[in-house]
């Protein structure tokens, strides 16, 4: 996958080229540079995103959805809206990115935004509460068997990187 190098729980060095790949290419599209921009600091509604972007609202979807398959865009809760119905705001995954080429080594040192460690860290908190309630246990004579429910996450997301590297831990 590549090296991880970390001191400071908010920054990160990235040496896996396909992680950086997939980072550079979200901040090379102006559009999804502006969506990330937007939630540094400040988890917002999808509504909120577009509004203070100022984009066209079918490519915006498209393009926060895909920020969002990548796990550069995380969940941060959620609020209540009209008729009972919940929306859920988002926050960047990064809050400032440094690039790196030495030669033929590329290397991006990013800082974690605040907004973002507290939702992941809500959201392995919610995954495991979750995990204990659905834990189907059956007894036998002398041993128990527990069947779980398998945990999907996209391959090229950013959070099994991040679990991976150690640097989220639960």
């Amino acid at each position: 996958m590549g090296k991880l190098v970390y001191g400071n729980t908010r920054l990160v060095t990235i040496k896996a080229k396909p992680i950086i790949s997939l980072i550079l290419h979200s901040y090379a599209d102006d559009d999804k540079k502006k969506i990330l921009n937007i939630t540094a600091n400040k988890p917002r509604i999808i509504l909120d995103i577009i509004n203070a972007c100022k984009l066209p609202q079918t490519s915006s979807y498209r393009k926060i959805n895909s920020l969002i398959k990548n796990g550069l865009l995380i969940p941060d809760g959620q609020i209540p809206r009209k008729f009972g119905k919940k929306v859920t705001k988002y926050v960047a995954l990064f809050e400032n990115l440094e690039i790196n080429i030495i030669k033929n080594d590329i290397s991006v040192i990013a800082r974690f935004s605040e907004g973002a460690r507290h939702a992941i860290f809500r959201m392995m908190r919610e995954k495991i509460v979750n995990f204990t309630k659905k834990q189907k246990v059956s007894s036998s004579k002398n041993y128990q068997v527990v069947q779980t429910e398998v945990i999907s996450i996209p391959n090229d997301s950013m959070i099994p990187f991040l679990l991976k590297g150690g640097i989220i831990k639960v």
